[in-house]
């Protein structure tokens, strides 16, 4: 696996913390005292520009009451696509963030 696709995978992996976070109505700030890590630590993270730990992962699974693999559904698939609908998992959390108000 080339730095490539760990980048394109930690990007992935970063907006799904992110859409998680905002589904939840966390800030940012939150999370980053929670993983012991600065701010800007933490957007880089749910930017991909910086890869998240396992250890940082297992606190985050956590702080969300979710499973490792929330974190890395379908990432393998291209597109990062439900097939049948077209919609991404950042398009499935934004819809829950709104209808959450």
């Amino acid at each position: 696996m080339g730095d490539e696709m760990i980048s394109k995978n930690a990007s992935l992996v970063g907006k799904r913390i992110k859409m998680m976070r905002l589904a939840r109505g966390l800030r940012q700030k939150y999370l980053a005292e929670r993983l012991e890590i600065s701010q800007a630590n933490m957007s880089n993270i749910e930017s991909g520009r910086c890869a998240v730990t396992i250890d940082h992962l297992i606190i985050l699974r956590e702080i969300f009451a979710c499973s490792m693999n929330d974190f890395f559904v379908d990432i393998e698939k291209s597109g990062d696509k439900f097939s049948d609908k077209g919609y991404s998992v950042e398009d499935l959390f934004k819809i829950v963030a709104k209808l959450k108000g």
